[in-house]
């Protein structure tokens, strides 16, 4: 068949996709059987796929195709330098559009190929941004805040920092004279990345045509599965076999008793970490523990709405409060700047579906969604546990 040939089943395709977009709607399925047939022409005439995947790239950004049209993944630079967290914002529209591109990436216009993989990247974002977002599909919750590292081996090491009670410091020196010595307290710690994943049950392929089922079934259920055991692991991790050693169970932090009240007892923890030269990052409350210091009265018998208190920016004292599901109350937490953070892999979340044992014969589904992680902690004496409650 003549090159010619190929440019016209080429631009029939795209002007097909063209048309639907314009009119902000799916392809029916005479276009997708359209479509489908032209990518099988062009793959037959065309080994490399170049134009197959200059088809896949025109009908990207339909029905929430975004992500690399040939394969289903984003692009890492693997830099680890950035400051920021790491970005699991709009993760279960993410992971749809990546195994939808997979999919039509091998001449699938419409549902999924039987089995395939697709990887959705987990930038590092300025956490600035994450405050008062009204994009976000949910308030922030802790593994947003947390600064994020980007890990190029699963196995890497980080410097951990301990209070030193004479630590000494600068100061002014005569001519000739020692100069006076700075204790930093350091130490190298080895660490790994560890596996968060969760399986699937098997679903009938055909309900997965629909693309909102499609989200449900593996963006929305099983992206949250992941992000809810990960918060899990970072704040209750014990430390053992594959558990993350997460803020329950580390040692060398600093405690703080209760005082008065809840919001009191929040700025006496503040001020713990200020007295050592530590500015506050973010505290991490029970929703039962922020509900109590939102509508605690004043002497007035007004709220402390307004003064201490900013409940559209959720703040107190001026600090930025995250609402942690799992957190009991009773029990606070005040994280310094540099003291936590929350490390993966440059390759973010991979998703892998296929038909295991017996789904073929039940012409079902599994997906998998997995990423590697870990919470490295940088300095313990920048964490504040807090008793919110009077015993």
């Amino acid at each position: 068949m003549s090159t010619t040939t190929r440019a016209t089943l080429l631009k029939s395709a795209q002007d097909t996709a063209a048309k639907a977009k314009a009119e902000n709607r799916d392809l029916t399925e005479s276009e997708a059987a359209q479509i489908e047939s032209a990518v099988a022409e062009i793959k037959a005439l065309d080994a490399e796929g170049s134009n197959v995947a200059a088809l896949v790239q025109s009908i990207g950004g339909m029905d929430g195709w975004t992500t690399d049209a040939k394969s289903g993944t984003s692009n890492r630079d693997g830099s680890t330098g950035e400051a920021g967290s790491i970005s699991l914002h709009g993760l279960a529209d993410r992971i749809t559009a990546g195994m939808k591109a997979y999919s039509l990436g091998h001449g699938r216009t419409k549902g999924l190929v039987p089995s395939g993989e697709t990887v959705v990247d987990l930038p590092l974002v300025n956490r600035d941004a994450i405050k008062g977002d009204a994009s976000h599909e949910r308030p922030p919750r802790l593994i947003d805040v947390i600064p994020g590292a980007g890990r190029s081996a699963p196995h890497y090491s980080f410097l951990k920092q301990s209070v030193i009670a004479s630590p000494g410091g600068a100061g002014v020196v005569a001519a000739g004279a020692v100069k006076p010595t700075k204790k930093l307290g350091v130490e190298r710690v080895d660490s790994r990345l560890r596996v968060v994943a969760v399986l699937s049950e098997g679903i009938d392929k055909y309900l997965l045509e629909d693309a909102s089922s499609l989200r449900t079934w593996v963006g929305t259920e099983l992206a949250e599965a992941v992000q809810t055991e990960l918060e899990s692991q970072v704040l209750a991790g014990d430390g053992t076999g594959e558990n993350f050693t997460g803020l329950s169970t580390i040692t060398g932090h600093q405690t703080q008793a209760f005082q008065t009240d809840p919001l009191v007892t929040l700025r006496y923890g503040l001020s713990d970490l200020e007295t050592l030269g530590i500015t506050p990052s973010f505290v991490a409350l029970s929703a039962a523990d922020w509900l109590t210091i939102q509508t605690t009265r004043n002497t007035g018998g007004g709220f402390d709405v307004g003064g201490p208190i900013d409940t559209t920016a959720r703040t107190a004292w001026g600090t930025q409060v995250v609402v942690v599901p799992g957190l009991a109350a009773g029990t606070g937490w005040v994280v310094g700047q540099d003291s936590l953070t929350l490390s993966t892999d440059n390759h973010g979340v991979r998703v892998e579906w296929g038909t295991p044992g017996d789904t073929f014969t039940r012409n079902q589904l599994v997906a998998r969604v997995e990423g590697r992680f870990n919470l490295d902690v940088l300095r313990p004496h920048g964490l504040v546990e807090m008793t919110l409650t009077d015993a």
